[in-house]
């Protein structure tokens, strides 16, 4: 069934940017960072949709209040939390997704069924604190409901009563009794009223099509449209242009809730800083002092190769669910205009930037020595270098793949086979020269590759190699290899250069963070 119809704000047409200037939206599901707390939430909410004008004090002042008017003094320091991790009760959250639109004072409040998943006392409790924000003359309060308890029936100025996307009854809640009643559908005493309504609105499996259909028409002939007062000397409400919050200051307050989210969740840093240190001394264990000698040329690239997926899966793994877990909080934030989507993109990621960056180092300080690779001061700062740029590269995969997946399932199940792609043609298994011309596209899309290539090369440039007597060519008395050039030619590692292998990767890096752009900016389900 198609609906079709105008919608006016005082009488005249307004467009969308109009009406969020004037109202607040409250969504049904409550959606709200379970990492901070609900003093956090409101200040953080104050910086980015209060007037750019208002003073830090004014803006602390008024999170202060709303936190008084809706009651929530004393869970102020208390976590939202999340279904694993305990927090404020469902009916405080609701109070916060209320206290977050009241900062900006609208005109009007809406809400989406804000007594839905909550107890009757708990959902009795949040209507009076709409009836006092309405009469208070705070703000319009319009929510839809269903089934409400008597109680709450009572707390209503107004009812509008669909059926089917049909209007019904308009008009003063306690005048529908009256209505109902000279229709031919008196409510019953000590019968909640508002069970009544639906009772006599919706067909159930004990009325006939027939009988149904009278009750329509008895409601018809009884209800008439009441008259909408315009007003006539001011029609269009006084609407200024919204004072926004700039750009730079919102980057500001996202990097800072970023920041902030992922202290809280420093737990995960911990497991994976752990994780780094066990695998750097496991693998520095296992090709321990692999030292200069023939013998080493062929354990020199297997490790090379190893520290290059030890550091891109793990720098993979920690961010895959970056954009799923958020994307519904971010699309009820930006179409609050709250902020702009490439604010809370550059945030994001910066964020998740510096939270990877002391994993690669630890794990560069570790392995390199352990192993015993080239002790050049040079070499050890551009071998690190790399692993920070792998690890990069794989957490820039992982969050394109985030933010274009629907869900944190398909990102799992995505990601695995990208690595894959990248760790086969990372240019261990087969040299690149050897790579048929149908394939030649994908080593672009392998960071491993480059990496691989990039710290073989910083490696074997300069290295020295020497024979035991037993490793001498028995026809001509000769050391086989002498110098890691040989094994750069050998191996077809000359293609491209240490530089050339850096820039590829940081091109890499881009390319992918672009995609993320696009997707979490685009995407919007």
């Amino acid at each position: 069934m198609a609906v079709s119809g105008e919608l006016k704000l005082n009488g005249q047409p307004y467009t969308s940017a109009e009406l969020k200037l004037v109202s607040g939206y409250v969504m049904q599901d409550d959606l709200l960072n379970p990492h901070l707390t609900a003093e956090e939430t409101l200040l953080y909410t104050a910086e980015l949709r209060m007037p750019r004008s208002a003073t830090p004090e004014e803006r602390m002042a008024r999170v202060q209040e709303v936190l008084q008017q809706v009651g929530l003094t004393h869970v102020r320091s208390v976590i939202v939390g999340s279904p694993i991790k305990k927090g404020i009760s469902g009916g405080e959250r609701k109070r916060l997704c209320v206290a977050m639109e009241l900062l900006t004072r609208p005109k009007l409040l809406f809400l989406d069924e804000p007594t839905s998943g909550l107890d009757s006392v708990t959902a009795l409790s949040l209507c009076r604190l709409l009836r006092r924000l309405a009469t208070s003359r705070t703000c319009t309060v319009v929510c839809t409901i269903h089934q409400p308890q008597a109680k709450i029936f009572n707390l209503f100025d107004q009812l509008l009563l669909l059926n089917r996307g049909n209007i019904v009854y308009q008009g003063p809640a306690q005048g529908a009794l009256d209505f109902f009643g000279r229709s031919g559908f008196p409510c019953p005493a000590y019968e909640n009223p508002a069970d009544h309504f639906l009772d006599v609105i919706t067909p159930n499996m004990n009325d006939s099509v027939e009988s149904f259909v009278e009750k329509e028409a008895a409601l018809k002939r009884h209800y008439m449209a009441p008259a909408v007062d315009h007003l006539l000397d001011n029609p269009r409400p006084l609407i200024l242009p919204r004072d926004t919050t700039p750009w730079h200051k919102q980057f500001r307050v996202l990097l800072r809730r970023s920041l902030k989210e992922t202290w809280r969740k420093r737990n995960a840093t911990y497991v994976l800083l752990a994780q780094t240190v066990i695998m750097a001394i496991l693998i520095g264990t296992v090709f321990l002092r692999i030292g200069t000698s023939q013998s080493s040329v062929t354990r020199r690239q297997p490790v090379l190769f190893f520290t290059v997926i030890n550091q891109g899966m793990f720098g993979a793994l920690i961010v895959i669910n970056s954009f799923p877990s958020e994307r519904m909080l971010s699309l009820r934030e930006r179409a609050a205009g709250t902020y702009h989507v490439s604010a809370y993109f550059l945030a994001k990621i910066t964020a998740e930037t510096v939270s990877q960056l002391p994993a690669p180092i630890l794990f560069s300080c570790v392995v390199y020595f352990l192993v015993g690779f080239q002790a050049v001061a040079s070499k050890f700062f551009i071998f690190m270098a790399f692993m920070v740029l792998c690890s990069l590269s794989a957490t820039s995969l992982a969050l394109a793949v985030s933010a274009i997946a629907r869900t944190t399932d398909m990102a799992v199940t995505v990601l695995p086979m990208a690595l894959e792609v990248c760790r086969l043609f990372g240019g261990f298994f087969l040299s690149p020269a050897n790579i048929p011309n149908y394939f030649k596209w994908l080593n672009a899309l392998s960071y491993v590759q480059y990496t691989y290539v990039g710290i073989s090369l910083n490696e074997l440039h300069g290295l020295e190699l020497y024979c035991t007597p037993s490793q001498l060519n028995p026809k001509t008395g000769q050391c086989p290899t002498t110098a890691g050039e040989q094994t750069i030619k050998a191996l077809g590692l000359d293609y491209i250069s240490i530089g050339g292998c850096a820039g590829v990767l940081i091109g890499y890096i881009l390319f992918c963070r672009v995609v993320a752009y696009l997707g979490v900016r685009y995407i919007k389900y």
